[in-house]
């Protein structure tokens, strides 16, 4: 199938953030499995097929994790979704448990049932994204390029230029401030200051929101 020069960027992205995450246990985790049967679900994943990749998933998991690949499959069918590309599924099912994860304004019921995945397991998603800089710079700047706020969001979690260690209280606050719209809120202001010692704030946060 044919992709635009954005869509391999976005496709090439997720390819090196598993296979960076499998090397350091990615493949005990749901969300990992889940990405990776979407990807062979949408013909992305180099001619495999969600049968090939089911055996291989971990028995322990494997019930649970295959029962959440079609919950998101079945999200994903809506026909407000026809349109996406399917690698576009792919990073908005990160999107989606991003804002779970964070407790975003934006979240739905829906997508709280449907992408409720452990933030430590997202952090190693991020983390693993970030390990070859090339590539985590090429997904900054596309989605850095996105004026959507969960897409700065993701150009936040993915600059690779900054000296701030990610850990899981920084990536919700972070997702939480710039999904939101609008004047700050109290408690928006509180997480802000959190976060303002680092340089994710600087690079990705100033002038996105106003805070009167």
């Amino acid at each position: 199938m044919g992709l635009t020069d954005t869509s391999e960027v976005l496709l090439n992205g997720m390819k090196a953030a598993l296979g960076c995450w499998q090397k350091v246990g990615g493949e005990q985790q749901p969300l990992y499995w889940v990405l990776r049967l979407k990807m062979a679900d949408n013909q992305l994943a180099d001619g495999m097929l969600v049968e090939d990749i089911q055996p291989t998933i971990p028995d322990s998991i494997r019930d649970t994790t295959i029962e959440r690949f079609r919950t998101g499959r079945r999200y994903w069918d809506d026909i407000r979704y026809s349109t996406l590309e399917p690698v576009t599924q792919l990073w908005g099912t990160i999107v989606n448990t991003a804002r779970v994860v964070a407790d975003s304004d934006r979240v739905t019921n829906g997508q709280k049932k449907v992408f409720d995945y452990p933030a430590e397991s997202l952090l190693e998603f991020f983390r693993s994204a970030r390990e070859r800089m090339e590539v985590a710079d090429e997904l900054y700047h596309v989605f850095k390029a996105m004026p959507a706020p969960e897409c700065q969001a993701l150009a936040a979690l993915l600059n690779v230029h900054v000296d701030a260690r990610l850990e899981v209280d920084t990536m919700r606050r972070l997702v939480r401030l710039l999904d939101h719209e609008g004047p700050m809120t109290p408690e928006e202001q509180d997480d802000l200051s959190s976060i303002s010692n680092t340089s994710l704030v600087s690079a990705t946060f100033t002038g996105l929101r106003g805070s009167g």
